[in-house]
């Protein structure tokens, strides 16, 4: 038995590291993330209403060990999806996969596989990092799904200059299936033109899509850019991205503007304001406006808000749309694992 040990301590220093450095080597981080929400509505074309919903709640885990990366995110979601009104037991909450991905970087260069974030949506979201007050107009609007089924290459850039990557999805999104044999392709590249020191949080990003979507496999394309400031305690992002392709119909052609502010005063005041303007389609009086104003309190791993949102309709929309148009109040909490690093 002696014998057997001493073989293979030598084996394991032979290999250039002691057992005790592969544990050391492993990391992992808990993830939990949850929204509760009251809103009341006041629709210009409906009766108001008001509501209790918890819109968010992912769970989840994060490890890493030597370069080698992997993360399962489960998604809360309620049963009943595109206007069934029976889901699965009435209209209860059950989990489904949002995340589930392995992935590896050796130098410079980090590539994943699985049910993976898509390469834009979370970067414009590190600007925003209110999510629980509004999704990024590209996800609201489902023009781009922040995550989906494919693989992502990334080359991060020398001296923290930011990344280049490269994605090819379903192009259906994470909560859907394939409906054609098509795949989507993501390029996108976020630099910081000035790093290493106190404009690094300034960057520039840049972002095409190209695919497919439904059984017809409808053309899709997506492109435009972002300039951003992504602080600990102020973000500012303004973006506006061109829409070839909408709702299952190729010959659509839009596009979406969008800015919005936040900050943090006193360690713990939260202010927050949001605008988008999607223009559907051009050849119509098809669009809508969204502004939103926000007041907060961090509290250790606690975010809590009072929200005001106004949404604007052309004629034309609010038929497509009704009861969006209106005014909505909303009382937000937010539950935050790992909270947020000054």
């Amino acid at each position: 038995m002696t014998s057997l040990l001493a073989t293979l301590v030598l084996a394991q220093a032979a290999a250039g590291a002691p057992p005790s450095d592969a544990a050391a080597d492993f990391t992992w981080t808990p993830i939990i993330d949850a929204f509760a929400q009251y809103a009341a509505r006041w629709p210009t074309d409906a009766e108001a209403s008001n509501d209790f919903s918890v819109p968010r709640v992912h769970l989840g885990a994060e490890a890493g060990w030597r370069g080698a990366s992997a993360r399962v995110l489960l998604e809360g979601v309620y049963s009943t999806q595109g206007g069934a009104l029976v889901g699965v037991a009435g209209d209860s909450v059950v989990v489904r996969l949002r995340e589930a991905w392995g992935g590896y970087r050796w130098r410079f260069l980090e590539a994943k596989l699985g049910m993976v974030p898509t390469l834009l949506v979370p970067e414009l979201e590190q600007a925003w990092r209110f999510r629980e007050l509004t999704p990024t107009g590209l996800e609201s609007n489902r023009l781009m799904a922040p995550a989906d089924l494919g693989g992502l290459l990334l080359g991060h850039l020398p001296a923290d200059y930011g990344w280049v990557g490269v994605g090819v999805t379903n192009g259906e999104g994470y909560a859907s299936r394939e409906l054609n044999p098509g795949k989507n392709f993501e390029v996108t590249a976020a630099v910081h033109p000035l790093p290493g020191g106190r404009f690094w949080p300034v960057t520039l990003v840049a972002s095409a899509m190209f695919g497919s979507t439904g059984v017809v496999e409808s053309a899709t394309q997506r492109y435009g850019g972002a300039a951003l400031w992504s602080g600990r305690k102020l973000g500012v992002s303004l973006s506006g991205f061109g829409v070839n392709g909408y709702q299952g119909d190729a010959t659509k052609v839009g596009y979406q503007l969008e800015g919005g502010v936040r900050g943090e005063l006193f360690e713990h005041l939260l202010l927050a304001a949001r605008a988008q303007y999607f223009r559907r389609d051009v050849s119509r009086d098809d669009w809508l406006l969204e502004v939103l104003g926000a007041v907060g309190v961090r509290v250790a791993f606690l975010e809590t808000f009072v929200s005001v949102v106004r949404t604007v309709l052309a004629a034309e929309t609010r038929a497509a749309l009704p009861g969006t148009d209106g005014t909505e109040l909303r009382l937000v909490l937010r539950v935050r694992w790992p909270p947020l690093q000054p």
